[in-house]
């Protein structure tokens, strides 16, 4: 037997005892996948020219990071411009409420007026400055690009896909089980999961279960987390969204019905 097997019987003797089942006893299996908890695919907001591309695929990126610009030469003038009139409309504004305070001879529609033209003014200068925050694409979180689509030179039309970005560091397991399992599966419950990439079987723990069957092959998604190897902190550093294997569950032999338990446990989570 080599030192994987060895390892793998280990956690699974844990794992038997940690869920208070039968040793002895079959494990339930099921396929399951890795997810990562933070990804997605940027599109561009704006209708412009891509001045510029920093990372490619693979590449580690923070919080942050510029990853990509766009020539925004038209939109910074129309911004600028749209600041100017905000800047009148408010000295107009002052300037009617100081006649009006003065005596001058100023009617209450030409202030309602003033105030209205400045409303106006401010928020379209929010509005261009809020489209011009999109001149500049930078990381939502730290993590790796997984595609990149954009090119530098390349014409950007709204809505066009530029990266696909993950982070690996917070991961669930996702378990397809059958749906007559429901009556013996209850949340924060222990179960292990072998990743075939790896080769490991990691002990993870029951978070959701979501309250939905499929039709045609009655089975119900199980998400859990994969809990940490205080022997072995960067054991889990492995792994990455998209992995796979299969997940094991030890149901005591008078499971009992705890479906509702489980409903009333996901209300209260809520």
């Amino acid at each position: 037997m080599n030192n994987s097997l060895l390892s793998r019987a280990a956690v699974t003797l844990v794992g038997c005892l940690l869920i208070a089942s039968v040793c002895s006893a079959q494990p339930f299996t099921a396929p399951a996948k890795l997810n990562a908890l933070s990804k997605v695919q940027l599109s561009s907001e704006l209708a412009a020219r891509v001045t510029e591309v920093r990372l490619r695929a693979g590449d580690r990126f923070s919080k942050g990071d510029l990853l990509a610009s766009f020539d925004c030469t038209e939109l910074q003038a129309e911004l600028e411009g749209a600041e100017s009139k905000r800047d009148l409309a408010r000295r107009q504004r002052n300037a009617n409420i100081s006649l009006k305070k003065l005596g001058g001879n100023i009617s209450e529609l030409e202030l309602v007026q003033s105030e209205a033209q400045l409303a106006e003014a401010v928020a379209n200068a929010k509005v261009l400055k809020h489209r011009h925050s999109f001149c500049e694409v930078r990381a939502p979180f730290s993590g790796f690009v997984i595609t990149r689509n954009a090119e530098p030179h390349q014409r950007a039309e709204v809505g066009m896909p530029l990266f696909e970005l993950v982070d690996n560091r917070a991961l669930e397991v996702e378990a397809i089980v059958p749906s007559d399992w429901l009556d013996q599966l209850t949340l924060n419950s222990t179960f292990l999961v072998t990743i075939t990439e790896t080769d490991r079987t990691y002990t993870a723990s029951v978070q959701r279960i979501v309250p939905l069957v499929d039709p045609v092959t009655r089975t119900v998604r199980v998400i859990g987390t994969i809990e940490s190897d205080a022997e072995n902190p960067g054991i889990n550093a492995l792994l990455i969204s998209g992995m796979s294997g299969e997940a094991q569950f030890y149901f005591a032999p008078d499971g009992g019905n705890s479906l509702g338990k489980v409903a009333a446990q996901q209300v209260g989570a809520n």
